[in-house]
């Protein structure tokens, strides 16, 4: 059907087309208010209170006791009703004290309202819609035993009334009686009992009957205006008294017109204006599509010819040429089309009776796209406003929207596609535009869409001029005729996002732009160098870090753009270029990009370099930028990238150095000088930049990755947990590592089987995107770390330290944040990070690794070192670690040697100690050393102690306590008394 009558989509559009308030109080909870024409008069009036959170709470729902306020509200007004109060309770489950008590006590009175059969009122329940009807229909002067409120069927005699006098009018949907009442359903109720008529009831009289005495009830009245103070024409002129005619004389309503050219109320309190709404009581139909003359003459009828007609589009009253053309088309069975009626454009008419004018309106829906919102000028404005041409719409002068009008507005980004409808140049409503993303267009005409199978037609604004002249907005050449330049190939492998207006037609449709993909091409051969070629094999790494072979199509693929690099049969193996490409059926497709170069001047990506140059300008790295450190091998003489060692994403998250010279490339490689010049040709940054800007979106880059935390680790022991991924063409394999002061296991993931031969040593570790670890390479002096007695930390961030040779070992104190060697002679000491981690290798004699112990400090690691006394010499290897000259943590190795035997038994080797347990002032050793002798016992419990910062007073006492275990004393190194405590040896 042409025409749409329904009542719920005449409030949809009421809420959807309101005009910006100016005196109404502004809740925080505004854009959920249904009836907002009602909720801003009855509250600003006082009937009906908000929240001292700023919310109206629209939804929940209203008490009996709420209702008794509103109603004493309506009558007495706020001020005199907030003054009652009841000397004695008035229900049994209402005292005195309750803050509703008066306001019960007096509905009661006056027979507006009655509690149950016990006794009592039940304060809090919730209130039906007919109990809150018959409320309002007392205070309206409706006798409640007179007009059978009382008693079987009263509900069916209150919702008569009720409705019949319009308390319902505008209500959503149907009047449900039995539901209970929400806040802005109880604000519309009050507010349609301020517009209705009083009542009164003529004197009663007696009359009898068979010798018995009959009275006879008068009937209810409406009051006439007149008598005594009442005021005519406060809220409607009819010669009748309404409610707030009576009860609020300073609220008026008069006769106004929306910004739209629709009849509206306009409400004042005590001289102060409200606002001004839609008068949809006057409102005879409206549509959304096409309206022909004949349609209207079915809604209006003969009054087309006597009445006064007005003609509005887009808040622009048009001239009365116009409005006397549109008069004529209104006969029976004419087809002629009304106005720039037509899908999407709202046609609304009003008819006057009292005025005898007839009003048409037409609200056009434009699709627009936003900027940023501005946060402090709390403004946002809109890049562009599509489909105004040919309308009363001049986008120059709209104005940005201010969020104390628009509060929604704050949400907004640049792009975003909103709905916006426009009355004399100022924007009235704005919503977000709904979208269907990213579909196929199966079919395409003039008129419509189909998108898998179902249909949409296009909107009268979205049908805007592809192809717009000079004096046309060029912007507007978004609209839905953009396929009109489309054949059916053109639809192959494209998807387009379809703007829907609040009717459901295409306003708008945007081809959905393929994210860009890029892909950098180290080195590429042909499949043959006679056949015809379709493909050439490549060498890619993606932007991710993935490095995959892939295949490229020569025929589609463009080489020879401004990067100029051209392929041939010879193939490269040191192409090093960065290219756009597109997938299809697993054969990738490029292109060339100009906006890449090679920096081979900068020396390090960090927080404090975050860009890169050209030679001419600077681009910069941000949160977004991935740096791909590159592994580098050697191919025929030449260096090539043959991997990628690391991938990081962000500027402040990497810290690498650059090489900028053959010789640098070359020592990375392994220190081959005797290559030609060609080892040159790999170095530098291979910089991918965003198209416009200066904003670096991903480089490839030869150098030395710093970035990861845990890139250096001890590797001890063999290879572990092997396995081979068939799918992945890829081996598994684990290693035990201490990474960052803490014992752990690296996962390495390669295209080799393990290699057993590790070195218990410092490794410098290769990660891939997922985080395996890809390579290790044993660390080297100068480049990773440097000796103890060099150290510095501008040229690296490790030390190590042999002790074991002669003339190494040194004395180590750790002390209050700071490392140094005893010997004040020497100047070596270095800062702690707080709290500075520490673990202890333990070696047997022939220096393979036993046991790890972590540590919470230095300190308790140095004081728990086997063969470490205060006087004697650490002499064991120690690797100690720095981020900006700060040591973050310590690693040390320990000889362990097993104590004589001086008692019974045979010695077992050095006891294992698992823990300390503080709480239970516990010595746990390992369960495996139970055979173990009392002074290898002793030497465990003691190194357990020192490990936790107490030392061992006296020897293990071996007589066994209640529990039955040895114990032994010791004191807290740490504190200044000398307090023993007394540790039981456990096994565990």
């Amino acid at each position: 059907m042409k025409k749409f009558l329904s009542l719920v989509l005449a409030l949809v559009m009421t809420m959807s087309l309101v005009t910006i308030s100016a005196g109404a109080k502004d809740f925080t909870d505004d854009d959920k208010i249904t009836y907002e024409e009602a909720v801003a008069v009855v509250s600003e009036i006082g009937v009906v209170d908000g929240y001292a959170d700023g919310k109206f709470n629209p939804t929940n729902t209203l008490t009996r006791q709420a209702a008794a306020k509103i109603i004493c509200n309506l009558i007495l007004g706020p001020t005199t009703a907030a003054e009652l109060h009841a000397d004695t309770a008035p229900y049994k489950d209402v005292p005195a004290t309750s803050e509703f008590a008066g306001y019960i006590a007096y509905c009661a009175k006056e027979g507006i309202i009655s509690g149950y059969a016990d006794g009592s009122f039940k304060p809090g329940n919730t209130l039906t819609g007919y109990a809150f009807m018959k409320m309002l229909l007392g205070a309206l002067g409706y006798d409640a035993e007179t007009e059978g409120y009382t008693g079987a069927n009263w509900s069916i005699n209150v919702a008569k009334r009720a409705l019949g006098i319009g308390l319902n009018s505008s209500l959503v949907g149907e009047f449900n009686g039995v539901k209970a009442v929400t806040r802005e359903e109880a604000a519309l109720y009050a507010f349609n009992t301020l517009k209705a008529t009083m009542v009164e009831y003529d004197e009663q009289s007696t009359i009898v009957v068979g010798g018995a005495t009959v009275t006879l009830s008068g009937k209810a009245q409406d009051v006439a205006w007149g008598t005594g103070t009442l005021n005519d024409g406060k809220v409607d002129k009819d010669g009748f008294v309404q409610f707030a005619e009576k009860y609020f004389p300073k609220l008026t309503r008069t006769d106004d017109i929306d910004p739209f050219g629709r009849p509206a109320n306009k409400w004042t309190y005590n001289k102060k204006d409200i606002d001004s709404y839609v008068d949809y009581t006057k409102m005879v139909s409206e549509y959304t599509v096409k309206v022909e003359g004949g349609d209207v003459y079915s809604d209006v009828g003969s009054v087309a010819a006597d009445y006064d007609l007005t003609y509005w589009q887009d808040g622009v009253k048009m001239p009365s040429t116009d409005a006397k053309k549109q008069a004529t088309y209104i006969a029976k069975k004419n087809d002629d089309k009304m106005g720039a009626s037509g899908n999407g454009v709202l046609t609304q008419i009003f008819v006057d009776n009292d005025t005898e004018d007839l009003t048409i309106v037409e609200v056009n829906t434009y699709l627009a796209e936003t900027d940023d919102y501005n946060e402090k000028k709390e403004t946002l404005k809109f890049n562009d406003i599509y489909g105004i041409n040919g309308k009363n719409v001049d986008e120059s002068k709209v104005a940005a929207l201010a969020l104390e009008d628009f509060p929604s507005i704050k949400d907004y980004e640049d792009g975003d596609m909103v709905l916006l409808t426009i009355a004399n140049n100022e924007v009235q409503t704005i919503v977000d535009a709904e979208t269907v993303s990213d579909v196929e267009i199966t079919e395409f005409s003039k008129k419509d869409y189909v998108v898998a199978g179902e249909k949409y037609s296009y909107a009268v604004t979205g049908t805007v001029n592809a192809n717009p002249t000079a004096t046309e907005d060029a912007g507007d050449s978004f609209g839905v005729v953009l396929l009109d330049n489309y054949d059916n190939n053109n639809l192959d492998d494209v998807t387009f996002n379809l703007y829907l207006d609040s009717y459901g037609y295409v306003i708008g449709i945007k081809e959905v732009e393929a994210k860009t993909e890029y892909v950098f091409i180290t080195a590429y051969d042909w499949n043959s160098s006679n056949l015809v070629n379709k493909t050439a094999e490549a060498n890619a790494i993606f932007v991710d870090g993935t490095m995959d072979v892939i295949n490229v199509s020569l025929t589609k693929s463009d080489f020879t753009a401004a990067g100029g690099h051209p392929w041939d049969k010879d193939g490269d193996k040191n192409l090093n270029h960065w290219y756009k490409y597109t997938v299809k059926n697993d054969v990738y497709t490029l292109t060339d990009v100009a906006n890449q170069f090679v920096d081979t001047t900068s020396t390090e990506i960090d927080s404090k370099h975050v860009s890169l140059t050209d030679g001419a300008k600077y681009f910069y790295g941000n949160a977004d930028t991935n740096y791909i450190v590159a592994g580098l091998d050697i191919l025929l003489k030449e260096v090539v990238i043959n991997d990628v060692e690391s991938v990081t994403t962000g500027v402040k998250n990497v810290a690498i150095d650059i090489y900028t010279t053959d010789a640098q490339v070359l020592d990375a490689a392994g220190s081959k000088s005797n290559l030609d010049t060609n080892a040159g040709k790999v170095k530098g940054v291979y910089t991918l930049t965003k198209t416009s800007g200066a904003y670096v979106i991903a480089a490839v880059v030869v150098g030395d990755d710093g970035t990861v935390a845990d890139r250096y680790a001890y590797l001890y022991g063999a290879p572990e947990n092997e396995k081979y991924s068939k799918s992945e063409d890829v081996y598994y394999w684990d290693m035990k590592a201490v990474i960052d002061g803490a014992e752990t296991t690296v996962t390495f993931k390669t295209d080799l089987p393990a290699n057993d031969k590790f070195d218990e040593d410092l490794y410098k570790l290769s990660y891939d995107k997922d985080g395996y670890a890809v390579d290790a390479d044993k660390a080297v002096h100068t480049t990773d770390y440097d000796y103890f007695w060099e150290f510095n930390p501008n040229t690296t961030d490790i030390i190590k330290h042999n002790a074991k040779g002669a003339g190494n070992a040194v004395d180590l104190t750790a002390e209050g944040d700071t490392l140094w060697v005893s010997s004040q002679t020497e100047k070596r000491g270095y800062a702690l990070a707080d709290e500075c981690p520490a673990v202890i290798i333990e070696q047997n004699a022939a220096g393979a690794a036993k046991k790890i112990v972590e540590y919470t400090t230095v300190a308790k690691a140095i004081k728990a070192l086997d063969n470490y006394g205060g006087a004697e010499n650490f002499d064991g290897m120690l690797y100690v670690f720095f981020k900006d000259g700060v040591a973050t943590s310590v690693i040390l190795t320990d000889t362990i040697t097993s104590s004589s035997n001086t008692n019974t038994g045979s010695a077992t080797g050095a006891v294992d100690y698992v823990k300390v347990d503080l709480v239970n002032d516990q010595i746990v050793l390992d369960e495996d050393d139970k055979g173990a002798s009392q002074a290898e016992i002793q030497a465990a419990a003691k190194a357990a102690l020192a490990s936790v910062g107490y030392k061992a007073v006296g020897d293990v006492i071996t007589t066994p306590n209640t529990n039955g275990n040895w114990t032994i004393k010791a004191v807290d190194m740490e504190s200044a008394n000398n307090t023993q405590f007394t540790f039981e040896i456990v096994w565990g």
